[in-house]
């Protein structure tokens, strides 16, 4: 399916501290990109430089302003006296260097081919601070050229500033001399740091404009706040260096204590929602493929099992069946909720009990393509019904909601539904419409449990920030155009002669086969 990535939300949420954060932990896990761009324009900058780099000569001539023709010591001067010889200055800076008919003069009586427009742009003056001493600049590429530039200043210069003000006069007190050394190279220097700073600017922009745009879920706060939605829980994620442990289940002590305390918190809450409301009935689902929603289905149903609760776990994913598939079992002969939905199989012969997980399960192995068609019938309303007056907690594996309308279409049996969002995953705008599209059938969504939140490697501990997407819980079966069927083959049972079973859950089986 083909969706618009570039829609935003319509409600706008101020930065957090937590998002402040994410920028910069990306940047941070990003130094190195950031140091080999900033190096590298660095280096063109300094390239640049020296490319374009002339050599400039320059010398300098100072005029001290004197607003008094009689001469009176500065003894004998007062503040406001200093203050006027200042802004007098000040004054004769701009003529200076802003008359016209100075810098034709100079440019005429200088012995080289030169413009007026010219020796301006050669000239630059600077009042010293505090003073009325007025230091004028020559710069040039040609040492020759800068001091016959002075000269010929300091021989013309009188012509236009004696009639400036007539009281006040400009006197000569420290002559240019002819430059021998050239200017110091600061171009290069600077264009060095500024190809250094842009350099690491841009890469940093970058880097926080992607996050931005990508807009996924981070944090807790984010799903909170983005997807205005309770946290059901955060499931840690495994990095798995045992290849022999192919399943990551909560009976299984390896996935670590982390990983199972997740679920547990999970069972609580969904506990705490089904005595407040009476919800019996929970699909989980999430906006895309490769979320873990169905690892994080079938471990909640193994966590309201090991709680003494009886439990139906029906993996309503009829396009691309998984539940055989983390549970290790065999449903190679299993028609599933499709037979039963066609008739072939009754409720009672397809829902089997499995000793090993204190579960009962409504599984198959084989995908069908005309799914929605199937669930939209009278019949799945009748099973839907029918086992939620038999067991505690029905749990209902759906497609993707995001991807196909196959969960849209189961939640209007159920009681509630469950969003699974994957840390950094889809864009959190996407998993918001989904959660929209599902509420819309008039089932809500309780809540969300944040998914692959830490990486916790076989040894027990925990790595932030280090994540690779060759790891997951999905299966990457890639809904798309054209679905296949999925076939699997299990390993067997299994029993656990420690497990008690438990009455109600047997006097369920019993109404059943009535």
């Amino acid at each position: 399916m083909d969706y618009n990535y570039n829609e935003r939300s319509n409600e706008e949420n101020g930065i957090t501290i937590s998002q402040i954060m994410q920028y910069v932990v990306r940047v941070v896990q990003k130094w190195w990109l950031v140091a080999i761009c900033a190096v590298i324009c660095a280096s063109a900058g300094f390239v640049i430089a020296k490319v374009t780099y002339e050599p400039t000569y320059s010398t300098t001539a100072r005029f001290a302003i004197d607003n008094k023709r009689e001469n009176t010591s500065m003894q004998g001067q007062t503040s406001s006296d200093i203050s006027a010889g200042i802004l007098l200055a000040q004054n004769y800076k701009k003529i200076m260097v802003g008359s016209d008919k100075i810098m034709r003069e100079v440019a005429k009586d200088c012995g080289y081919e030169i413009t007026g427009d010219e020796v301006k742009n050669m000239i630059r003056a600077s009042l010293e601070s505090n003073t009325s001493i007025i230091e004028i600049t020559f710069t040039s590429n040609d040492p020759d050229l800068t001091y016959a530039i002075a000269t010929s200043y300091v021989n013309n210069y009188s012509k236009v500033t004696e009639n400036a003000y007539r009281s006040t006069s400009a006197n000569l007190f420290d002559e240019p001399v002819r430059p021998e050394k050239r200017n110091a190279d600061n171009k290069t220097i600077l264009y060095t740091l500024l190809g250094f700073v842009l350099g690491a600017f841009a890469v940093v922009f970058s880097i926080c404009a992607s996050i931005f745009i990508k807009d996924t879920l981070k944090s807790a706060d984010d799903v909170t706040s983005k997807l205005k939605t309770k946290l059901l829980g955060q499931v840690v994620r495994i990095k798995k260096n045992d290849k022999t442990t192919k399943n990551l289940l909560i009976s299984d002590k390896k996935t670590g204590f982390a990983f199972i305390e997740s679920f547990k918190i999970i069972r609580a809450k969904i506990e705490n929602i089904s005595k407040r409301h009476g919800h019996k009935v929970f699909i989980f689902t999430s906006a895309y493929e490769n979320e873990g929603k169905t690892t994080v289905t079938t471990n909640t149903a193994l966590a309201l099992a090991k709680s003494g609760k009886s439990v139906l776990l029906i993996d309503g994913d009829l396009r691309k069946p998984a539940i055989y598939k983390n549970l290790g079992v065999s449903a190679t002969n299993e028609l599933g909720l499709t037979g039963v939905i066609n008739g072939e199989r009754s409720l009672s012969d397809s829902i089997k009990y499995f000793e090993k997980f204190n579960l009962f399960l409504l599984i198959t192995s084989q995908g069908v393509s005309d799914s929605a068609e199937l669930l939209s019938s009278e019949s799945m309303e009748e099973i839907i019904s029918a086992v939620k007056n038999e067991f505690d907690y029905v749990i209902i594996d759906t497609p993707p909601a995001g991807v196909i309308a196959d969960a849209s279409i189961i939640a209007q049996y159920a009681d509630a539904c469950v969003m699974v969002a994957r840390y950094d995953f889809a864009p959190s705008r996407r998993v918001k419409k989904t959660i929209d599209d599902i509420e819309n059938t008039g089932t809500e969504v309780v809540g969300c449990v944040f998914n692959e939140t830490e990486v916790i490697t076989d040894d027990g501990l925990a790595k932030r920030g280090r994540r690779r997407r060759s790891y997951g819980y999905g299966h990457g079966y890639g809904y798309g155009y054209g679905y296949g069927h999925s076939y699997g083959y299990g390993y067997g049972y299994g029993y656990d002669d420690n497990k008690k079973s438990d009455a109600k859950k047997q006097n369920a089986r019993k109404k059943l086969d009535e």
